[in-house]
């Protein structure tokens, strides 16, 4: 099989294709630099999840700082997601309904995002509901206690949690073993199907005016700063599941696709310096490795963070942005690192746990072992699934619904 990675790759959300009307020609914008922030994030969230697994085994680190980082890392690293997601979408709806005098055709954004998103979304949730149970019985697997508790819980497995999983409705159902990284990927389904809506119906100064008021609505829910304010009300709870799911940081995603749309030229001459690169890099790094605000507002500003770093990411003139060939692959294939590592994890972790823990048991080959093999399991399932199968969606995709 070929993988080359001496160029790099494309992604239908990095092509940005505007119609010239007048001279009938179509040129290609390529945001380069964004597969490999996905890439970083799919990491990132791999790392997470192995150590919260170890955590519910009584295998966690101890420290402090190291506890901070990892949990920061999961979180910070779907904020990213999100943020992208946030920003691409809109930037491509904004630019579709430029091009296209004021009209988006919203029936092919829709089959798009099904074709990109559905088969590999199902297709886990295939695996989560009936492969994974199955393979618990295996003796094997009574060396990972603390998901064994989860797959033995008959709640998990009943119709109100698999229907919500089949319905994109995830963050509202049980956590289910293989399946419980997908309340991201329903939550983004629902901005999905909200955004080309919002974006056809408002005109543009309407839309980020809206966009602003829900974020600071967004704001005083997630954190409190009203006290006035009826945080036992219907609307308010709403507002409050929206943001414990991370809704604002779409929203953040949202303003920055607005402003880069309409303040390209601005945008580019603000982010092109190496000096504020490194700044943005240096102030990511700290703010996700040591505990220096209060988690939400930590968060909120990383996600601000993460906006300026897309910006400066997809900035051509500046040249001291992090660019890799394998990283760039990486981030192709990201979707099926996040989808896949939970059922890698599933698999390798009780082998890891039973013969390199215990009286005789090595904590470092234990950990090299463990990371190892979840990242070459959770690798390998991922190119597997994109070249022979998501690809066949994704050609389909392309061909059929092109704007």
């Amino acid at each position: 099989m070929k993988m080359p990675f001496n160029k790099p790759y494309l992604t239908g959300k990095e092509l940005v294709y505007i119609e010239d009307v007048v001279q009938k020609k179509t040129s290609k914008i390529f945001f380069g630099g964004l597969n490999e922030l996905r890439a970083f994030a799919a990491l990132g969230v791999v790392i997470h999840h192995i150590e919260q697994i170890k955590g519910m085994n009584g295998l966690g680190f101890q420290n402090r700082n190291l506890q901070f980082l990892i949990h920061n890392l999961g979180k910070a690293s779907v904020d990213l997601f999100f943020v992208l997601s946030g920003f691409l979408i809109s930037f491509l709806l904004f630019q579709e309904k430029n091009n296209n005098n004021g009209h988006i055709n919203i029936s092919k954004f829709y089959l798009r995002r099904i074709y990109r998103i559905w088969p590999l979304y199902y297709f886990v949730m295939l695996l989560s509901f009936t492969v994974i149970p199955l393979l618990s019985k295996v003796p094997i697997f009574e060396f990972n206690q603390g998901l064994q508790v989860a797959i033995n819980n008959s709640e998990n497995y009943n119709f109100n949690t698999v229907s919500r999983y089949l319905l994109f409705l995830p963050q509202f159902a049980n956590v289910v073993v293989g399946a419980s990284q997908s309340w991201s990927i329903g939550l983004e389904e629902q901005f999905y199907l909200i955004m080309p809506l919002a974006i056809t119906i408002f005109r543009k100064k309407v839309f980020f005016s809206l966009v602003l008021l829900i974020s600071i609505v967004f704001f005083c829910l997630t954190f409190n700063l009203n006290a006035s304010f009826d945080f036992n009300s219907k609307i308010a709870y709403f507002f409050r599941v929206l943001g414990y799911f991370n809704f604002q940081m779409l929203l953040i995603g949202v303003v920055g696709g607005y402003i880069y749309f309409y303040n390209k030229t601005k945008v580019e001459n603000l982010t092109k310096s190496v000096f504020g690169y490194f700044i943005l890099i240096t102030l990511i790094l700290l703010l996700s490795i040591f505990p220096m605000l209060e988690n939400k507002i930590n968060h909120f500003i990383l996600a601000l963070l993460f906006l300026l770093l897309i910006l400066f990411t997809i900035n051509n003139s500046n040249k001291f942005v992090y660019k890799n060939n394998v990283m760039s692959y990486l981030g192709k294939i990201s979707y099926g690192i996040y989808m896949y590592h939970v059922f890698a994890i599933f698999l390798v972790y009780p082998l890891a746990n039973k013969y390199f823990t215990g009286e005789y048991g090595d904590e470092i080959v234990f950990n090299l072992l463990l990371y190892f093999m979840v990242y070459i399991f959770t690798i390998l399932f991922s190119i597997l699934s994109y070249e022979f199968f998501e690809s066949k969606f994704i050609k389909f995709k392309d061909l059929k619904f092109k704007v």
